[in-house]
């Protein structure tokens, strides 16, 4: 029976916070961390990665002192395979929400929480699990004897596939730990059989150490390199100079010289979109970023990385 893990529940609200782990303690999850901001849920959760555990993560979208997208950031930095599903009320086709899922949000779970939808994710995260932990010990098991017997390949192959929407032969091949005329010709013969698809070429950035392709992107301040950032607006006060975060003006008046800003563009100017570092207060027009391997867990820069291009496959019917 596959042991339930962690989880660690980021929600500033505390009713909602406790209507959530009383349900989830229905559900059989006993062992249940809560936190009302950013930087106490990123605390608890390096304290049990450091316990080499591996919480599932239910992270409200806005929250007092942090943006989702730095938690995210530094959740994955900690543990790059980390389970976090977001909780919001904002649509899932809206740019942001589609950003986040693409930095590697697991889930989307939209408010308010329906507790029939929130066991369905941990249903669904309970299977897969329990698939993985299966799955890796038959792959030890076939790797052993991939080169030598071919059925064997073909299975490992299989057991990749059913796992997958989508993958790249590169990916493919770094998963089953070789690349040779074998793997293409039983790929073509799933091809012919309408198992899988080819859509294409696809274009991957690629591990400057290890070459995996299984890679996620890490951002952080250009000035102290934290990743406790958030996305905000900002105000320049043009008498004082002043420039600070929209709320530090409070009833229309400079925290800096106290006047009041009267007229958008005459008095100050309303600057969208800044990001702004909550340890060295910080604020700027873009983030500085890294990418991480999945594998081996080196950080990169863009250009340091290896482009590899390499066939892509939808899976149809396996």
């Amino acid at each position: 029976m596959t042991t339930k893990d962690d989880v660690l529940i980021v929600e500033d609200s505390p009713a909602i916070g406790m209507l959530l782990k009383n349900y989830l303690e229905k559900l059989g999850y006993s062992k249940i961390h809560t936190c009302t901001n950013g930087s106490t849920a990123i605390e608890t959760f390096k304290e049990l990665a450091n316990q080499d555990r591996h919480p599932i993560v239910l992270l409200d979208y806005m929250l007092p002192d942090m943006d989702a997208r730095s938690i995210l950031t530094q959740l994955l930095a900690i543990q790059p395979n980390a389970r976090v599903v977001m909780e919001t009320a904002t649509e899932k086709d809206d740019e942001g929400i589609k950003e986040l899922i693409r930095l590697g949000v697991y889930q989307y779970l939209e408010k308010p929480v329906r507790f029939e939808n929130l066991q369905s994710i941990f249903e669904t995260i309970e299977k897969e699990q329990s698939f993985f932990e299966n799955e890796s010990e038959q792959i030890k098991t076939l790797n052993q004897e991939k080169r030598e017997d071919k059925k064997k390949t073909h299975e490992l192959i299989d057991l990749i596939l059913r796992s997958s929407k989508q993958i790249s032969l590169n990916l493919l091949e770094q998963m089953i730990g070789f690349s040779d005329d074998s793997v293409t010709s039983y790929l073509k013969e799933l091809e012919d059989n309408r198992k899988i698809i080819q859509i294409g070429d696809k274009k991957e950035l690629g591990c400057n150490q290890c070459d995996s392709v299984k890679i996620t992107q890490t951002f952080y301040c250009p000035s102290c390199k934290s990743s406790n950032f958030k996305l905000g607006k900002l105000i320049e006060h043009y008498d004082c100079g002043n420039i600070s975060e929209e709320n530090t003006y409070v009833d229309d008046k400079c925290p800096s010289c106290n006047k009041l800003i009267r007229a958008l563009g005459v008095d100050y100017r309303v600057m969208q979109n800044h990001y702004i570092c909550n340890n060295c207060k910080g604020f700027f027009s873009e983030i500085s970023s890294d990418y991480l391997c999945l594998k081996c867990e080196n950080k990169f820069k863009l250009e340091e990385g290896r482009w590899k291009t390499s066939k892509n496959f939808k899976v149809v019917n396996m």
